[in-house]
């Protein structure tokens, strides 16, 4: 009786346990008891379980594809700007281009210009020294044995100077003989400088003229001792030797400047006058251009 009794009283116990755990478990949705959800309820949670996961992977996804969208935008940007600068590089060059265009065409106009000037002043200076040349190359007609009394000044000046010269050789030192022919050269023009040692710088000129060093300056050079010393048509004589050497030297403006002065003082006026003119031609800026008279 009592084991009948204890049987029942075990068994009550444990249904009452277990009524009472799935009453617990009733609203746990992930529990399939029959407390829980139906098949039904099931399907319809994996859907939403599904669709949350979907979510969840679509928004990182989005979320990346912002990320990108806002790298692609900064890139884009960078791109812009350097297109904007580029533009306006290229804005820039191409003004600066038309600018050089224009510069450059006025260049080469005011270059043709030039030019055309140039020839002109060439052939204009080419025709004065063909024609200077043609003058100096031709003998001189100097009057100066038009008359006895000339003639005899003449004779007594040609004696009284080789005398001279021959006094002043036999007292001259030439030990600058020995000097190479360029410091013989700035030697002479040294002592061309001063009237005292006039006669030591011809004899230096004349020393050269013999060695041919340079021989249209030293030339030059005795003409100018000879203008000097007032012996007119001797200058001219030197004078027309050293052009017919060398017409384009820095002392033309000179040289031709005395050989007008000198054909006045010998009476050959209309020569001198060509030299004049010549010489305004050649030399216009020259101080013995602007020296000389004009005459017709």
């Amino acid at each position: 009786m009592k084991k009948t009794i204890l049987v029942v009283l075990f068994f009550g116990t444990t249904a009452f346990l277990n009524a009472e755990q799935s009453a617990f478990d009733a609203g746990n949705i992930n529990n399939n008891s029959a407390y829980g959800l139906t098949q039904n309820e099931q399907i319809i949670k994996k859907r939403l379980d599904d669709l949350q996961n979907n979510y969840m992977q679509n928004s990182s996804n989005l979320n990346n594809i912002n990320e990108r969208l806002e790298g692609l935008q900064s890139t884009l940007e960078g791109i812009n700007s350097q297109y904007s600068k580029s533009n306006s590089r290229l804005n820039a060059l191409e003004d600066r281009e038309a600018n050089l265009s224009k510069e450059l065409s006025s260049l080469k106009a005011y270059v043709r210009e030039s030019r055309k000037i140039q020839e002109e002043n060439n052939k204009e200076i080419k025709k004065t020294l063909e024609e200077l040349s043609k003058m100096l190359s031709a003998d001189v007609n100097l009057d100066l044995n038009s008359t006895d009394t000339l003639k005899e000044d003449n004779k007594e000046d040609n004696n009284d100077t080789k005398i001279k010269q021959e006094e002043e050789k036999k007292e001259v030192d030439e030990s600058w003989k020995k000097k190479d022919s360029d410091d013989i050269l700035n030697l002479a023009m040294k002592e061309f400088k001063s009237k005292k040692t006039l006669e030591q710088a011809k004899a230096k000129f004349e020393y050269l003229l013999s060695k041919n060093y340079k021989p249209a300056r030293a030339n030059f050079y005795l003409g100018e001792i000879e203008y000097k010393q007032k012996r007119y048509a001797n200058a001219i004589n030197y004078y027309k030797k050293s052009t017919s050497l060398y017409s384009k030297a820095d002392y033309m403006p000179t040289l031709l400047y005395h050989t007008a002065i000198s054909l006045d003082k010998v009476g050959d006026t209309k020569s001198a006058n060509g030299f004049y003119k010549a010489l305004k031609a050649t030399y216009p800026k020259s101080p013995e251009a602007k020296a000389s008279p004009n005459r017709k």
